[in-house]
């Protein structure tokens, strides 16, 4: 396969390589590295600078807070829910007492602070991770908040 038969992939960022205008030596290693520039520059620098943005600002984080709120209180929603049909087989209904509701929202709220908590330490780290250039951050950033 000649140099200018080359697939790059079906990448919408593809780059256009020249053929080397000379034969020799160092002007084709010369036009290999300014097309090898050019194509780092249009396919990887993009998605970098995509993940630089993501290590610098805090829009990971309100993202997942919004949705640990959500999170929260569907869980409490169906334990509620579930001990309402846990009793009901047994001809009971649940005790709304003030302190019933008390507790119960006492512990929906030391809930949901751990439960951010955790996802600021992670956040953080994975923010940690982009910017060090260990492996496996992009691979992370779906499993923000998935260990608690």
């Amino acid at each position: 396969m000649s140099y200018e038969d080359r697939n790059y992939g079906s990448n919408k960022n593809e780059v256009e390589v020249s053929a080397p205008k000379s034969t020799s030596y160092q002007d084709t290693m010369a036009q290999l590295t300014r097309d090898q520039w050019t194509d780092f520059q249009t396919r990887y620098l993009p998605v970098q600078n995509d993940l630089l943005a993501l290590a610098s600002n805090d829009t990971l984080l309100t993202e997942q807070l919004g949705r640990n709120q959500a999170n929260v209180d569907n869980s409490f929603n169906l334990a509620k829910q579930n001990e309402s049909m846990r009793l009901g087989r047994y001809g009971l209904t649940p005790d709304s007492s003030a302190q019933d509701n008390t507790n119960n929202s006492l512990l929906k709220n030391l809930t949901n602070a751990s439960v951010n908590n955790e996802t600021r330490s992670s956040v953080d780290d994975l923010q940690n991770k982009i910017i060090t250039g260990q492996g496996g951050a992009p691979k992370t950033l779906a499993d923000i908040g998935g260990n608690g």
